[in-house]
């Protein structure tokens, strides 16, 4: 498959030091029928994966050392980037600098919780570009029309 076709698809990027949480994360994203994600342990690989193309969702820990970095860039490099952070205290989230497009989950993981917030996200991610396609169905119809 050409690169530029993969990075197209839906793309998930997985950064935790944990490889139990790795290894959970993998299997969910498998159940639910996607073949393209990437694992990683560390934000530096984090960031060359985001060099190589998009990913349309980043699923990080809070512990993560500079996950806000990663955020941060991640956002600024490829916008529509949706992200799930896995926290490991409720009370944590008020204190988080949120991101649009940004949802929380809590360790230890519900199977449950995360396979809905995965789908989500990639749900979002369809619904953007197919309202991104049809505004320039409108536009190249209104340029036909003015034409």
């Amino acid at each position: 498959m050409h690169d530029q076709e993969r990075c197209s698809q839906g793309r998930i990027l997985v950064v935790d030091q944990e490889e139990w949480c790795r290894a959970f994360l993998s299997s969910v994203i498998k159940l639910l029928g996607f073949e393209d994600f990437k694992l990683v342990n560390t934000v530096p690989e984090a960031l060359a994966a985001l060099e190589e193309c998009p990913f349309d969702l980043v699923i990080t820990d809070h512990r993560q050392p500079d996950h806000q970095h990663l955020l941060e860039t991640a956002r600024l490099r490829h916008p529509a980037t949706r992200f799930i952070v896995m926290l490991h205290q409720r009370n944590l989230s008020s204190q988080l600098v949120y991101f649009e497009q940004v949802d929380i989950v809590y360790k230890p993981l519900s199977m449950d919780e995360i396979t809905r917030k995965i789908r989500y996200a990639m749900h979002q991610k369809n619904l953007r570009q197919t309202e991104d396609e049809l505004k320039r169905m409108r536009q190249a119809a209104f340029r036909i029309f003015l034409g």
